[in-house]
C-alpha cells in the first residue's frame, strides 16, 4: 500500500513530531480515523489568571483545580489522580485519554495532571497507535475494575456511571470508537484535532460519530492543516446527541503540552457531562453560551444541551 502524506514542512521544532495521520475514505454516515497523528509540542507557561469575579468560564478552569495531584504507573497504564482519593468521601468520574501516533502520556502530562486537578480519575494506555480505541476502552474498563478491588486506592471512590473518552489525533478517533463500542459504559466524548475523512487508514480504524449515544465535544485549531472547517462542522451536523464544536483561532496540529488554550472550555466540558457543574455548564448551555461568543474561536456551535 502507497502512503500519502499531508503537504507539510519537512522539518518542525525538536518537540513537534512529523504527521503521518492516514484516514480512510469516508462511507455513508461513517468517517475515518487517523492511522498516524503528531504530538502536542511543549510550549510556554500560560499567564496568571485574572481576578475570579472577572474570569470567563475558560479561564477558571483553564487554572488548575482544588487538588493535589497523584500519578501511578501500573503494567499497561499511566494514572492520574487526586492526592487525597483515599481519604475523601467523594466519588470521582473517570477520563480515558488516547495518545496520538508516536506518542506517549508524556506529549500530555501537564494537561492530564490539570484534569486530575479538577477531581477527574485520568487513565492512558501505553500505546501510540490507539484509532481502534480497544486501548482506550480497555483503560477505562481497568479502572472501573478498582473500584470494586479492596486492595486498590480506588476501591469505592470512582463514580462508575461517568466516563469521558478523550483524545488526540489518533486518539481522537479512538476515543469515539471506544465509546460507540463500550455498550453504555463511556458517556461523554472529546476529540482534538480530529482528522478530515479523506485520509487513508487502516480499516480498524474506521468510525462512525452517529452510533455515538453520549455528548460529544469537537475542538480543533483554525491553522489546522488535518482538522479542518467544512468536515469538522460535518461530524458536528450528524452526532445525533448533545453535541459543540469550536476552531481555536491561530493553532495548528500541535499545541503545548498542558493544552494551551483548548484546555479551559476541555476542562468545562468534562466538569459538566461528567458532574453536572453548572459554572462549567455556562460555557455550553443557556441563552448565551460563552464558547458562542468567545472571540478567540470560530466555527463555534452547539446543539442538544
Amino acid at each position: 500500500m502507497t502512503l500519502r502524506r499531508p503537504l507539510l514542512p519537512t522539518t518542525r521544532p525538536s518537540r513537534t513530531l512529523l504527521l503521518a495521520a492516514i484516514l480512510a475514505m469516508p462511507t455513508a454516515f461513517g468517517f475515518s480515523a487517523p492511522a498516524l497523528a503528531s504530538a502536542p509540542e511543549a510550549g510556554p507557561t500560560p499567564p496568571a489568571s485574572v481576578a475570579p469575579e472577572r474570569q470567563s468560564v475558560s479561564e477558571r478552569y483553564a487554572a488548575a483545580g482544588i487538588h493535589a495531584v497523584t500519578s501511578v504507573a501500573v503494567p499497561g497504564y499511566q494514572v492520574f489522580h487526586p492526592a487525597d482519593i483515599a481519604t475523601s468521601p467523594e466519588r470521582h468520574p473517570v477520563v480515558t485519554f488516547g495518545n496520538g501516533s508516536y506518542a506517549t502520556y508524556k506529549q500530555y502530562e501537564e494537561l492530564l495532571r490539570h484534569l486530575a486537578s479538577w477531581g477527574l480519575v485520568v487513565v492512558v494506555a501505553d500505546s501510540s497507535v490507539t484509532g481502534d480505541g480497544t486501548e482506550i476502552l480497555a483503560a477505562a474498563r481497568y479502572i472501573l475494575a478498582q473500584n470494586d478491588n479492596p486492595e486498590s486506592v480506588f476501591h469505592d471512590r470512582i463514580d462508575v456511571g461517568n466516563v469521558a473518552a478523550v483524545g488526540h489525533s489518533q486518539g481522537a478517533g479512538g476515543s469515539i470508537n471506544a465509546s460507540t463500542d463500550s455498550d453504555g459504559l463511556i458517556t461523554s466524548t472529546a476529540v482534538l484535532d480530529l482528522p478530515d475523512p479523506w485520509w487513508a487508514s487502516r480499516p480498524v480504524d474506521v468510525f462512525d460519530v452517529t452510533r455515538l449515544t453520549g455528548p460529544v465535544f469537537y475542538l480543533t485549531g483554525s491553522e489546522d492543516p488535518v482538522s479542518t472547517a467544512i468536515p469538522q462542522a460535518a461530524f458536528h451536523a450528524v452526532s445525533p446527541g448533545p453535541a459543540a464544536r469550536g476552531r481555536l483561532l491561530g493553532v495548528g496540529h500541535n499545541w503545548p503540552t498542558d493544552g494551551g488554550g483548548f484546555r479551559g472550555y476541555l476542562t468545562a466540558w468534562l466538569r459538566f457531562t461528567l458532574t453536572g457543574d453548572p459554572d462549567a455548564a455556562r460555557a455550553f448551555v443557556g441563552p448565551a453560551p460563552e464558547l458562542l461568543a468567545d472571540p478567540r474561536w470560530d466555527g463555534t456551535a452547539v446543539k442538544g444541551l
